[in-house]
């Protein structure tokens, strides 16, 4: 999609940047804040058309939201898009795959990896521990300081994090916090 600069996407075009603000779904689109509910019909129309194309989404939200299609886009937008960072959520080539963000249900969403879309890199998808260590790996803190907040022995946690760098084809922590950077992890 879009590339990434120092201001936001939707300043200066109109790109579309979701964002959760508070209990509020709002977007930067044409240099404005404006709430979801103020989205233009072709944006709201590109939103249907990727909820269209993975029939596992649709029928989740159809579950949640049998009576409101606003609700089912709002969702959606949620879940796949809810944080603020510098990657175009809606462009003219269409949505982006979707973004990782704290959302505040992670790991007690049953939908989790549904309507968000799990992280992947290379190909390969990083689970909540391999998250959890890039983001421990971008701190200050030493091998064994994070084995243990992550309540591993340090054997384990030496083969958790082998694992992940060679998913991420990485070799170094600061290699894997470039990357974490990039994938709004960090």
């Amino acid at each position: 999609m879009g590339k990434q600069s120092n201001l936001l996407p939707g300043i200066l075009s109109n790109d579309v940047e979701f964002f959760q603000d508070g209990e509020q779904l709002k977007a930067i689109t044409s240099g404005t804040v404006i709430d979801f509910t103020q989205l233009s019909f072709a944006h709201m129309q590109i939103l249907r058309d990727e909820i269209e194309k993975e029939p596992d989404v649709k029928m989740l939200l159809l579950d949640m939201f049998p009576n409101s299609e606003f609700k089912r886009l709002e969702q959606f937008v949620k879940c796949r898009f809810g944080g603020l960072d510098y990657t175009a959520d809606l462009t003219t080539e269409g949505a982006q795959q979707g973004e990782w963000w704290p959302c505040p249900l992670r790991g007690k969403c049953a939908h989790e990896g549904v309507l968000c879309k799990q992280v992947s890199y290379n190909g390969n998808v990083l689970d909540h521990q391999d998250v959890t260590l890039v983001q421990l790996l971008a701190t200050n803190s030493t091998n064994d300081v994070i084995a243990n907040e992550m309540n591993l022995p340090l054997g384990s946690f030496h083969l958790l994090k082998k694992r992940l760098y060679n998913k991420l084809g990485v070799q170094t922590k600061q290699e894997s916090t470039i990357i974490g950077q990039r994938l709004n992890l960090i």
